[in-house]
C-alpha cells in the first residue's frame, strides 16, 4: 500500500487524462463532461486504439471475454485506464483506453452490477471541499457515473472494492485516523459513508461478501463478515510468511491471494483460513520476475493470477496452478501498452 502523503506532500496531478503515449492513428472521442466530478475535472476521453475494427467507443467495449483493467498513474503527466483482453501477452496495445483528469489515482476495482462499473480511488485529498475521493465509470462506454467527496480532508483514498449489491468500500487514511468507509450503491456527491470499519489497507470482497483487508502495518489479512465492522478472523503470524502485504484478491472458490512487497512473494491461503497458518502455495524466486508487492488480481473464470510490477511497467500473469520459482505464462510490457507508472489492476469477472 502506498504510504500516506497528505502532510507536506507535493500533490501530483494525475489520472484518467489522455495518456501521453497514445498510439498514432487513434481517434479520441470526447464524451460529455460531468458536472459534479473532481476539481481537476474536464471531458472524458474514451477511445479504441489502432487495430480495432469498431468505429465507436460504445461498441469497442462490447466483449465476450474478461478484460484486464490497468490503472496508470501517469507519472504526473495524466493517468489512464488501459483495457486488455485477459489473454494479452507481449508488447501489445490496449483494446481501449479511458482517460480523464481526476487527481491522484492509486487503486481500481470492478463490479459486474448494473452492466459493469469501474471504481477509482483518487488518492490525495487536500483541505478544500469538492474533491472526489472515489469516481465510478461505465465499463461499456467510459462515461463518468458518480463522484464521492464525503471524506475527511486532508486524507488519502488508498483502495476501493465493491460488494455484490454494488456498495462501495474505500480505505481512507488521514493524520489521526484510518478507516474503511462504506457507501451505498450509486452513492454520489458529498454524503457521508453509511458506516465505517476501523482498519486500513488493500481491499477484496468474496462471493459471500466477506471483506478482506491487507493491513501492511500489522502484517495481517483482516476478515470481516458481510455488513459488520467486527473482525471475525485474521491471517497473520510467523507461519504465514506475511511481512508487508500490499494487495489481496479472492478467487471464485474464496481462496485468498496476497502480494507481499517485502518478500516479492504471492501467497495463497485456503478458503476459510484464519490464524497463524502457512499458505497452501507460494510463487517466488528469480524466474518469476517479481520484484515488489504490486496490485494483484485473480480471474474468477480461468483462475489465472495477475500482478503488477510497477518498477518495470509490466503485468505478469501466472498459471492457475503455478507454484514455486516459476516463470509467468504472460508478460504484458513495452511501449505499445501505454503503461505509465501502473498502480492498479482488476479483472472484469
Amino acid at each position: 500500500m502506498k504510504p500516506p502523503n497528505y502532510i507536506g506532500a507535493v500533490c501530483i496531478v494525475m489520472a484518467l487524462a489522455a495518456c501521453s503515449g497514445a498510439q498514432n492513428g487513434a481517434t479520441p472521442m470526447t464524451l460529455p463532461s460531468n458536472s459534479g466530478g473532481n476539481s481537476g475535472g474536464g471531458g472524458i476521453t474514451h477511445y479504441s486504439v489502432p487495430g480495432s475494427s469498431t468505429p465507436d467507443a460504445k461498441n469497442a467495449h462490447k466483449t465476450t471475454s474478461a478484460l484486464l483493467l490497468v490503472l496508470n498513474e501517469g507519472g504526473g503527466t495524466g493517468g489512464s485506464i488501459g483495457e486488455f483482453p485477459e489473454s494479452a501477452n507481449g508488447n501489445v496495445a490496449p483494446s481501449s483506453v479511458i482517460s480523464k483528469d481526476v487527481g491522484q489515482p492509486l487503486a481500481i476495482a470492478f463490479t459486474s452490477t448494473k452492466n459493469g462499473r469501474i471504481g477509482i480511488a483518487d488518492g490525495n485529498l487536500a483541505h478544500f471541499g469538492g474533491e472526489d475521493g472515489i469516481e465510478t465509470f461505465a465499463l461499456s462506454t467510459g462515461d463518468f457515473l458518480t463522484g464521492i467527496c464525503g471524506f475527511r480532508k486532508p486524507s488519502q483514498t488508498n483502495a476501493v472494492a465493491f460488494d455484490s449489491s454494488g456498495s462501495i468500500y474505500v480505505s481512507d487514511t488521514s493524520a489521526d485516523i484510518s478507516t474503511v468507509d462504506v457507501f451505498a450503491p450509486g452513492a454520489n456527491g458529498c454524503k457521508k459513508p453509511q458506516r465505517t470499519i476501523s482498519d486500513e489497507g488493500a481491499l477484496a470482497i468474496d462471493g459471500d461478501n466477506l471483506l478482506y483487508v491487507a493491513n501492511s502495518q500489522t502484517a495481517t489479512i483482516d476478515i470481516f463478515p458481510a455488513g459488520s465492522g467486527t473482525m471475525q478472523g485474521q491471517i497473520g503470524g510467523s507461519n504465514t510468511g506475511l511481512v508487508a502485504p500490499g494487495s489481496v484478491a479472492v478467487d471464485a472458490s474464496r481462496n485468498v491471494y496476497v502480494s507481499d512487497g517485502m518478500t516479492a512473494t504471492i501467497s495463497e491461503f485456503a478458503a476459510g483460513a484464519t490464524g497463524n497458518v502457512a499458505p497452501i502455495r507460494t510463487i517466488a524466486g528469480s524466474k518469476t520476475g517479481l520484484n515488489g508487492g504490486g496490485a494483484l488480481a485473480v480471474s474468477k473464470a480461468s483462475g489465472e493470477i495477475f500482478v503488477l510490477n510497477g518498477s518495470t511497467n509490466a503485468v505478469l500473469g501466472f498459471a492457475a496452478t503455478a507454484s514455486g520459482n516459476v516463470a509467468p505464462i504472460q508478460t504484458i510490457a513495452g511501449s505499445a501498452t501505454q503503461f505509465s507508472t501502473p498502480v492498479g489492476l482488476a479483472v472484469t469477472n
